[in-house]
């Protein structure tokens, strides 16, 4: 049975809560992004460009299998069998008017939020510079370290 769309009155209070000014710069959040589900994935990009509509400076972190999700050839996966095929989930996300992983992840990156891939999960994993989307920094566990000491809120996506 299809799902009913969200409805008009809903939709509007939301677009007015999207729309009004902050004015006054939040503080930074740091996002760390340790698997390469869909939900996962998604979870991660929906606070990023949350972050970033807030006036936060938004870093992302990829380390472990989370690295995957920047690949240029990601693929999403589901996290378990039984889970809904994810062609079905996003056509889902789109019914309602929502905004699917891969526009999620270039409106963050257009909005201002920043990618980091871990470059010793780069080194574990076999994984070249080259095969990661454009605007990704590779750092160092120790620089990392210091975005989150000057992160007022750290989120773990695992």
């Amino acid at each position: 049975m299809p799902e009913d769309p969200i409805p008009e009155d809903i939709r509007k209070e939301y677009e007015k809560t999207m729309q009004r000014a902050i004015t006054k710069k939040i503080g930074t959040m740091t996002i760390i992004v340790m698997e390469d589900t869909y939900d996962k994935a998604l979870t991660a990009f929906n606070l990023g460009v949350a972050g970033v509509e807030m006036g936060m400076n938004v870093s992302i972190f990829f380390t472990s299998r989370g690295i995957n999700i920047i690949k240029k050839s990601y693929k999403p996966r589901r996290a378990r069998w039984g889970e809904a095929p994810i062609a079905w989930k996003e056509s889902s996300i789109k019914r309602r008017g929502g905004i699917v992983l891969a526009e999620l992840m270039y409106q963050a990156r257009d909005m201002g939020a920043h990618f980091y891939a871990c470059y010793t999960s780069m080194l574990s994993m076999g994984i070249k510079e080259s095969i990661l989307l454009e605007n990704i920094k590779v750092i160092r566990m120790a620089e990392f370290l210091g975005l989150t000491l000057e992160s007022e809120i750290q989120l773990v996506i695992s």
